[in-house]
């Protein structure tokens, strides 16, 4: 079989879509999954009451509070439910599905039963992973042990394996397994295909598979499908699946691909798996600025109420006005962490940076404490 009729095998349509107790739920054929649409925010003193007691205090020093796509679909990864997360960058996805993953390590790890295995497989399609996984991870599990965690406790170990990590490494790995493994789809088909790997991960409870919209419609899609299928087939127990982006759609064809290879139907058993979507809609604030009357030095000048003088425009040249623009858009590129600045053609492109260039040294001059 192709992998074009693979990809169709395990991505298929899906039928009518009802309400049941307050959540969506789709009707699928029979070898398919029930999907059930997450709608309600549980409210954070709930969450907290699940959470053992070093990672609550750990998340609310870090943090304020649990982000609406936490607030969604902590409570159900806490369940044992499959889930498919999708929810705008930046509102924690990836803290969202480690959070359980961690917090049952941690109570292993203060009650002396943090065994010798792995828990949890992390799989992302991007191989960069450092950043990442050291503050969605590697740092959490610092913090949470060296100030929160009282008596002598195990160490939670996470073990990173790509195409660049060293064979004594991989060696190391089979002989003191990490309890968290990182991964790509390339590495994880060939290490699950070694006899000496197998039982390391025969009893891996949970498996994160992140960037979903990158793999699913691809043959590293199809690829990783069938590798966790031979993992599945390896198992002692059924694992928990994990899926998260930050934009897929169809979600339900996205939510039947995470639990394609599932066999719990096969057991008798009802196979479920929960969406948690977090709309990315976000609030704008757009204005139109008109550049002000400046003073040699290069203050805006102000009238008698305190606000700008509007520039006229109509008594300057094409240059003249441009140089006000470019003044215009540095004092907004003082004002903000991140600023993007489009032209039209190269042209402009480069006489706007040069021009930046040379009013930000002036400025750096005229202020030698200016910070920047």
């Amino acid at each position: 079989m192709d992998t074009t009729s693979l990809a169709n095998s395990i991505i298929q349509p899906v039928g009518f879509i009802t309400t049941h107790h307050g959540w969506q739920r789709i009707g699928i054929g029979e070898k398919m999954a029930k999907i059930i649409y997450l709608d309600e925010f549980i409210d954070s003193e709930e969450i907290n009451l699940k959470l053992c007691e070093p990672v609550k205090e750990w998340f609310h020093w870090k943090f304020p509070d649990f982000t609406l796509p936490q607030k969604m679909a902590i409570p159900a990864i806490m369940e044992g439910e499959h889930l498919l997360l999708c929810s705008p960058t930046g509102s924690g996805k990836t803290m969202t599905a480690f959070l359980t993953v961690i917090d049952k390590l941690v109570r292993a790890s203060m009650e002396s039963k943090l065994e010798k295995r792995i828990y949890c497989i992390y799989i992302s399609p991007i191989k960069a992973l450092a950043n990442d996984i050291q503050k969605n991870l590697i740092q959490p599990l610092h913090e949470i042990r060296t100030k929160f965690m009282k008596g002598k406790t195990s160490e939670i170990k996470v073990g990173l394996r790509t195409g660049d990590t060293p064979q004594s490494e991989r060696q190391k790995m089979l002989r003191n397994p990490p309890h968290i493994l990182i991964t790509t789809p390339e590495s994880m088909a060939i290490a699950i295909s070694s006899k000496k790997f197998q039982p390391i991960v025969e009893n891996v409870e949970y498996i994160i598979l992140d960037e979903l919209h990158s793999l699913v419609p691809t043959k590293r899609g199809t690829h990783l499908a069938l590798t966790i299928s031979m993992l599945d087939t390896l198992l002692k127990r059924p694992v928990q699946r994990i899926g998260v982006s930050a934009t897929m759609e169809p979600l339900e064809n996205v939510a039947q691909y995470l639990v394609a290879s599932d066999d719990r139907e096969t057991r008798g058993q009802s196979l479920n798996v929960c969406i948690a979507k977090i709309s990315g809609s976000r609030e704008l604030d757009l204005d139109i600025v008109i550049p002000s009357e400046r003073d040699i030095d290069g203050y805006v000048k102000l009238d008698a109420e305190g606000k700008p003088i509007p520039t006229k425009f109509f008594k300057l040249s094409d240059k003249e006005i441009f140089e006000h623009e470019v003044l215009e858009i540095l004092d907004l590129i003082l004002a903000h962490n991140t600023t993007i600045v489009f032209a039209n053609t190269r042209k402009m492109t480069e006489l706007v940076v040069n021009k930046l260039q040379k009013e930000l040294k002036d400025l750096i001059l005229r202020n030698k404490d200016l910070q920047i």
